[in-house]
């Protein structure tokens, strides 16, 4: 066989086989060099740690004081000593706690925007003592302390009985007393609140209206002028 010939059948041969090898290709160990596995030494020196600074511990611990102060008549609540990670809705459990008002009813507010229920006070870039305003949502009102105290209540006093010979005789023709008056006027007010159309009729359900939709749209100016086209229209009906 001559030189060219082999070559030919060489180069032949290695066409035959693939250039790369296939995903599945094993190689054999018995063909592997016998040496030891290299080894790392250790390092001389450990990694250093990186010591936290003391201003990021400092506002982890950092406390400060809250005011909740009510929209309407009620009482302020001040809450000391709260750190910056407390939530909006841990401080509507602690005012609820307190004041007496039912925590779904409650909703603070943070520069007359409603803050959410799962934001802290870091988040909202709450730093130092601050001060919060709280609107009670559908007309809750709670009780306040002190307000059933013994010291508050009224004393009975006994009624005084009126000689037969002092009444009048045409007592079922005599008017009422203004007390008497009163308490039949508060009773029919009561009744006509109740009803639908007495409480589109009272302050505090466009008021709370108002602050619902300044809620959801998150834009005091929208949820009023909102408000006051809802109003518009039920006064024209």
């Amino acid at each position: 066989m001559s030189e060219v010939t082999f070559a030919k059948s060489f180069l032949a041969t290695l066409d035959k086989r693939p250039i790369k090898l296939p995903a599945d290709h094993v190689s054999d160990p018995r063909k592997y060099l016998n040496q030891s596995p290299m080894i790392l030494p250790k390092p001389t020196h450990p990694f250093p740690r990186r010591d936290r600074p003391a201003g990021s511990q400092q506002a982890k611990e950092k406390t400060i004081t809250v005011t909740l102060k009510p929209m309407r008549a009620g009482e302020t609540v001040q809450i000391k000593d709260i750190g910056l990670d407390s939530t909006i809705h841990d401080l509507k459990t602690q005012y609820s706690q307190k004041s007496g008002q039912p925590l779904d009813k409650i909703k603070l507010l943070l520069n007359k925007k409603p803050a959410a229920d799962l934001k802290s006070l870091k988040e909202l870039s709450i730093e130092g003592d601050v001060e919060l305003s709280v609107m009670v949502m559908g007309g809750a009102s709670g009780t306040t302390p002190g307000a059933t105290s013994p010291v508050n209540e009224k004393i009975p006093t006994p009624a005084l009985e009126v000689p037969a010979s002092s009444k009048p005789e045409n007592d079922a023709r005599a008017p009422a007393p203004e007390s008497e008056k009163a308490q039949v006027e508060a009773k029919i007010a009561a009744s006509v609140e109740s009803t639908p159309d007495g409480i589109l009729r009272t302050e505090e359900f466009w008021t709370d209206l108002k602050g619902f939709l300044a809620q959801r749209l998150r834009d005091d100016g929208e949820g009023e002028k909102l408000a006051n086209v809802f109003r518009e229209a039920y006064s024209k009906r």
